[in-house]
């Protein structure tokens, strides 16, 4: 059977299959040994392959966060639509989605949130990305309001509050400052809902 060389390969989903062996290899080996080579050469593609889609690592780079921050909306849009009439609960899954996405990912959320990428000076699918995440998170926060549950604070500050409050716990956990009391899936749950309560208390009326 004639085999077909990497020059002549023709890839039904290329782009995807390089975003998912580029974030192989940036969790195996972070992001100095990533590059259009070292993916083509994981994806099983001409060196030449990539440049169809990433004009350079940037373009690259741009592409994987723009991954995370997509997942980080998928959270949300989930938690609204297992908790329609629950707004409260929609916030606590929505930080629990981001929790454990960093826990699973956490080179991907540093590379989102690390300052190796600029979101004033980058691409606009990452830009659009990363919009709709935080406007996603902000419609939770709405759904409060609306509700009468929250205080009447800004919904802005009120979103950034939530947003920094879950971004910082993952960076801790991951970080490994918090290691004794996230062993397990279970205790980290906990901790999660612990910690989401205490916000809670924070943004409803009193």
């Amino acid at each position: 059977m004639q085999t077909r060389s990497k020059t002549t390969y023709h890839h039904g989903n290329l782009r995807n299959s390089l975003i998912a062996a580029a974030e192989a290899l940036l969790m195996q080996k972070g992001l100095t040994e990533l590059s259009l080579r070292e993916v083509a050469k994981a994806a099983g593609v001409s060196n030449a392959a990539p440049y169809r889609h990433f004009r350079d690592k940037t373009a690259l780079i741009e592409a994987l966060a723009e991954g995370g921050f997509l997942q980080l909306k998928a959270g949300c849009d989930r938690a609204q639509k297992k908790y329609p009439a629950e707004p409260a609960r929609q916030l606590v899954e929505a930080g629990m989605a981001y929790l454990f996405y960093a826990i699973e990912k956490p080179a991907i959320v540093h590379l989102m949130f690390g300052g190796l990428i600029s979101l004033d000076d980058c691409g606009a699918p990452l830009k659009q990305a990363a919009d709709e995440a935080y406007g996603s998170l902000g419609q939770i926060v709405g759904n409060g309001q609306k509700a009468g549950i929250y205080q009447e604070a800004d919904g802005a500050d009120l979103t950034l509050t939530a947003w920094s409050t879950v971004h910082g716990l993952s960076l801790m956990v991951t970080g490994g400052l918090l290691h004794t009391r996230t062993k397990s899936r279970a205790q980290l749950k906990k901790l999660g809902e612990s910690v989401a309560g205490i916000l809670l208390a924070g943004f409803l009326k009193r």
